[in-house]
């Protein structure tokens, strides 16, 4: 029943969190008793503490293995139903096209953590994990990426000020931003990062709804 139930929600070399999982007439006990024997039958992978996967072995390599992006993805940013979580920092910055570099450590911004910043390793990776200043919505995290992005600019971009304002304004005018969203998220800009958004004119890219009768 386990077995079908995984296969069916999850499918091959995806993350399960074991924590997650909610079966009628499962105990905690109990579905790590099933996890077990799966694992003991190569059912199931173990990545790391807590985070299993279906393994599926392609024609190109003898043995399966669960990609840490998926990982990092699932646990700091999104499932399937809901955005916790964004990247931030140089990563951003370098997705952007504020600068070349390519940073050993992601940065994530994330509703899952509640310290002020932490490192930790999922399989080989290092990531950098910081708590929102406001909570991260599916509606809002795009905004609030784009936010932090304004805010670090000067410390990430490899590019003029005047030419960081510009990319940040049509980046800002792509989006399609509205007045709307960003007065729902006022509490968590600081003082320089609103000067920017009115020195670089990014402001004036914000678009109002119309109201619904």
């Amino acid at each position: 029943m386990l077995k079908e139930y995984l296969e069916k929600n999850y499918g091959y070399n995806e993350p399960i969190f074991i924590n997650e999982i909610q079966l009628d007439g499962l105990n905690d006990n109990a579905l790590r008793q099933h996890f077990k024997r799966l694992l003991g039958s190569g059912d199931l992978a173990r990545f790391d503490t807590g985070i299993y996967y279906i393994p599926k072995v392609s024609r190109l390599l003898k043995k399966s293995y669960l990609d840490p992006m998926k990982v990092i993805m699932c646990k700091y940013v999104q499932s399937a139903t809901e955005t916790y979580g964004y990247f931030a920092g140089a990563t951003f910055a370098n997705q952007i096209g504020l600068t070349t570099q390519m940073p050993a450590t992601l940065e994530i911004v994330t509703s899952k953590e509640s310290t002020k910043g932490r490192t930790v390793t999922v399989g080989s990776q290092a990531v950098r994990l910081k708590r929102p200043a406001t909570a991260i919505t599916s509606e809002n995290a795009g905004l609030l990426q784009f936010l932090d992005a304004v805010s670090q600019a000067e410390k990430y971009s490899e590019l003029s000020d005047s030419d960081t304002g510009i990319l940040l304004k049509n980046y800002a005018k792509q989006r399609n931003y509205s007045k709307e969203l960003l007065s729902s998220v006022l509490s968590g800009i600081t003082g320089p990062t609103a000067k920017k958004l009115i020195e670089w004119g990014i402001i004036y890219e914000f678009i109002s709804r119309p109201r619904s009768v």
